[in-house]
Order: C-alpha cells, then structure tokens, then sequence
C-alpha cells in the first residue's frame, strides 16, 4: 500500500493571504471574537486556535484579524479535492483542507514524485501550500504530514518505519485524547513498543475495546490502510466559537448564524434535496464541558424560521444562561435522510 496524507497548510489563513498580497509573510489570525486559524508567522509568536482577540490585540497589537469568509473557503477546498482526484480516485476526505489518498500502483514506483508533482498542482491552480505525508498506513502518513509541516514532503519508507514505529509516543497517535492517555499512563504503557505482548483482551481492561483493537493492530503494523470513499451526507453542521458569555442575545445571535450556514450547505449539495427531520444544538463552555439537545422539526423542511424556532427551545433546555459557567461555542448539526425528501418548503 502506498498512502498520501495532503494536508493544506494553516488553510484559512493560507486563503487570506493568497487573495491579500498585504498579508503575505505577516503575522495575522482568522477570527471571529476567538481565533480560528492563525497563519505560521503568528503562531510563531505563540498564538494559536482558541485563542480571544481581546488577548492577541493586547500581547501583539501588530498582528492582523481578519474575519470569516465561508464561501471562499468551500470554493478553495472544491478546488483543492479536484487536484486530489486528479491523481486518484481513491479519496478519503478527513476534513475541508485535508485527505488521504490511496495511490497504489499509481505513483510508477516513485511516491515522493508523485506527492511532489501534487504539491506543485495545488500551489499553481489553487494557490496554496499544501504538506504531504507518504506511508503505508494512515497513521504513518499522516504522522509524516505533521513533520512535514509548513509546506513540506516526508516520506516513511519501510526501513524508516521499522525504526520509528516502535519508538512513537502514545500520546502523539491519531485519536489517543489526553483521558485514555491517562489510562495507558497509568498501565505503565508510553510508547509503541510497549504494548508488545498485550492482546486485545488484556487491553480492554485499560481502554475501550476499539482502542484497544486498534493499538494492538498499531504495535503489530496492520493499522488500518482502507480508503472510506465519502457517500451521501449523513448531516451538515455549522459551529462558531466565541468569547466566553452568558448574554441570551449574544448566544442566539451566534445560533441563529449557524442554522443560517447550515441551510446554506445543505441547499448547496449535490443531487435531489434531502430535508432534515431533526435538529441538534450543541453548546461549549468555558471549561471544555459541552452540553448537546436534539428535537425533531414539525416536519421535514429548511425553512430557516422553522429551524431557528425548534433551535431556539433547544438552546433553552441546556440552561446556559443561569448555568455559571461562560459559552465558549455555538453549533448546530441537521442530520440528513439517505433518501430524497419531497416537500414544498422555503430553502433560505
């Protein structure tokens, strides 16, 4: 197996300063009340995602802000997934900048080529840097996509694979979250080669049973290289971090532009309509804690009065605004029907 991970580096900064010749090279931030991506310039100045603006204005009050601007990130990244596909079908999307690609038999034995020859593409037609990771699996991949980074190549061969996996550290695989570190911390377990000679069974005892199916596949090398290609959209969602709050009108406000963006992605996906039944509004606060409420819509419909007004009652049932604690993020999810839905109600 042959695997790229393509990754767009630092994407929605890297768009601003494309399309603003005055932001190249600058330290600047996307932001919206908090940072959502700062550009490599500003991170170097230790800013990073999450961050307040209150916070960046006041510690470097020579960084740039610059707000959202959602369309032409969905434009960059159609185009993006074009260059992707030119180089193979077998595409596995893992977010708007970022996918994994089986180029198996593709690559005419020179995967470095190869990922060199995409970088190119989408640095000339889409005008943006994009690191890529070669390896065998997913996780060698994308681990070489992240020591890729800014706008590089690495490749794990074999023979380089051999020697690092044993010596990766727990806590730097995709999906071990800080919790079920803990847990293999506590066990005495740190790195990959010290999960030799426990099986499934004896680390269920530590982790849940898919963790520890998949670290025991990651101590033996067989750690999944499938491509998932994407079917049909199970939901669209739309979130907005912000700065701390409890004001009622603030946390609406943020709510209602979510139902708004998610009407707007679901009207602009390909193939017949397919109306949301139910609707779920997720709230973050300040301590990392999230509370998430569903309800089902009268009936199927992206009327966005309709969907506001059950969002609405649903924002209420979280009890954010006498809860104590400040809302740091406001989302929606609309999940989809697999089948196309006949109605007559307003799109947006």
């Amino acid at each position: 197996m042959v695997l790229l991970h393509a990754d767009a580096d630092a994407f929605l900064a890297s768009v601003e300063q494309r399309d603003d010749p005055r932001l190249r090279g600058r330290a600047m931030v996307v932001a919206h009340e908090v940072v959502a991506c700062p550009s490599y310039e500003a991170r170097a100045l230790g800013i990073h995602a999450g961050m307040s603006t209150r916070m960046v204005a006041r510690r470097w009050p020579e960084v740039l802000v610059v707000g959202y601007r959602d369309e032409v990130y969905e434009e960059a990244s159609r185009a993006l997934f074009e260059v992707f596909h030119r180089y193979t079908p077998l595409v596995e999307p893992g977010s708007i900048e970022e996918a994994f690609l089986d180029v198996t038999d593709r690559d005419r034995g020179d995967p470095a080529g190869m990922a060199a020859a995409l970088r190119r593409t989408a640095r000339a037609e889409v005008g943006l840097p994009v690191s890529v990771g070669v390896g065998r699996t997913k996780l060698m991949a994308k681990l070489a996509s992240r020591r890729a980074k800014p706008d590089g190549l690495v490749v794990v061969d074999a023979d380089t694979e051999a020697r690092v996996r044993p010596r990766l550290h727990l806590d730097d695989l995709w999906g071990v979250g800080p919790t079920t570190y803990e847990k293999l911390h506590a066990a005495g377990l740190f790195v990959v080669s010290d999960l030799y000679g426990w099986d499934e069974e004896r680390l269920k005892g530590v982790v849940s049973t898919a963790m520890a199916r998949r670290l025991v596949a990651i101590a033996a090398g067989t750690d999944d290289a499938m491509i998932r290609l994407p079917g049909p959209r199970r939901s669209v969602s739309a979130t907005r971090s912000l700065a701390a709050t409890r004001t009622r009108s603030k946390v609406v406000a943020v709510l209602d532009e979510q139902v708004s963006r998610a009407v707007q992605r679901i009207a602009g996906l390909d193939g017949p309509p397919r109306l949301p039944a139910r609707i779920e509004v997720i709230v973050r606060y300040d301590d990392g804690v999230q509370a998430l409420e569903r309800g089902l819509l009268p009936a199927p419909t992206l009327d966005p009065g309709t969907l506001r007004a059950v969002a609405h009652d649903l924002l209420d049932r979280t009890g954010f605004e006498w809860d104590g604690r400040g809302v740091t993020m406001v989302g929606v999810t609309l999940p989809l029907p697999t089948a196309p839905t006949i109605a007559s109600t307003p799109t947006a």
